[in-house]
């Protein structure tokens, strides 16, 4: 699952982040469209809540946070359809007075589940080689193969995250390790095991000359086997413009570009206002395929939403 705007949705990173806002409570959400030769084969959608507890030990200022996520990986307009339901932990330890610097140890449980559905798949002569593919992959013969009805899998994810955090400067370090065990839609004594993805991201936001600011962001991620197609790595940034109003309130409007390493240029418009955050993508693709007579394309919608009061008076970031 590839996001051009993971930054947006925190808990997309790690487990580590549920609970990081700057304000009480916050909703997420992306929303990621890939276009192939002007046909749609692949839909993302991804949509967070989240929040936290405070200690009341008036000493202690180490905060609980929790919340979940949903994801739905769609592939060849709802052929096959992948459901994660995640739920978040992290306890965040502040490492001074002012609550600059903390750290957060993150802990989750997802619940997958995928759905095949057979009434989109051609019959005759596409769906027998279909099932040749999955025989041959397989070992079994056409005839034993038989689809699992909604398979369905648990699995565990962990991460860690440092930040630093104070009037003009946000910078946030972490890391995610996502164990999944994958649903078998096809019944056959090959099962595929276990996998696991892991990134490590870095998120930076800077006051300069005044009320501009700099973002950047980058991150790597790979899969258990490591080849180079399940690894990842994207690096880019932004400039953020104040909007004035006669609201006292950090209102910004974001244009940037991010690169994913031999696959797409990025190229992102993010407007904040208020307690809102809009986000606008477009993969520009410079793989092999964009040089052919078939073009891929994919567009990316960002939304975030914060309710309750304001934590401190730190800088306001994208990252929010």
């Amino acid at each position: 699952m590839v996001l051009s705007q993971p930054y947006v949705s925190a808990q997309f990173l790690s487990p580590a982040l549920v609970g990081d806002g700057m304000y009480d409570q916050r909703i997420q959400s992306n929303l990621r469209t890939q276009m192939f030769n002007n046909q749609n084969v692949a839909r993302t959608i991804v949509a967070g809540w989240d929040s936290q507890i405070k200690n009341n030990n008036v000493d202690n200022h180490n905060t609980f946070g929790y919340g979940f996520q949903v994801m739905s990986d769609q592939l060849a307009d709802g052929l096959l359809q992948t459901n994660y339901i995640t739920l978040n932990f992290a306890y965040r330890i502040y490492l001074d007075e002012s609550k600059s610097n903390s750290i957060a140890l993150g802990l989750a449980s997802t619940f997958t589940q995928t759905n095949l559905n057979q009434s989109k798949l051609v019959l005759g002569d596409q769906l027998y080689s279909q099932m040749n593919n999955l025989s041959s992959m397989s070992g079994l013969p056409v005839s034993q193969l038989t689809f699992n009805n909604f398979p369905n899998s648990v699995s565990a994810n962990t991460g860690f995250a440092y930040k630093y955090h104070t009037a003009k400067n946000y910078i946030q370090i972490g890391m995610g390790a996502f164990f999944n065990a994958i649903p078998n839609i096809v019944s056959n004594t090959n099962q595929e095991s276990s996998s696991m993805r892991s990134n490590v991201f870095l998120n930076t936001e800077t006051v300069v000359n005044e009320d501009k600011t700099i973002v950047l962001h980058a991150s790597y991620s790979n899969r258990s086997n490591n080849t180079s197609i399940n690894q990842q790595i994207t690096v880019g940034g932004a400039i953020g413009l104040p909007i004035k109003s006669k609201f006292d309130e950090e209102r910004r409007l974001y244009m940037g570009c991010y690169y994913r390493v031999n696959e797409a240029i990025v190229p992102t418009f993010s407007i904040m206002m208020d307690t809102y955050i809009f986000g606008l993508s477009y993969d520009v693709y410079s793989n092999n395929l964009s040089g052919a007579s078939v073009k891929q394309n994919g567009f990316e919608l960002s939304f975030s939403k914060s309710f309750g009061n304001k934590r401190s008076e730190f800088i306001r970031t994208i990252f929010d």
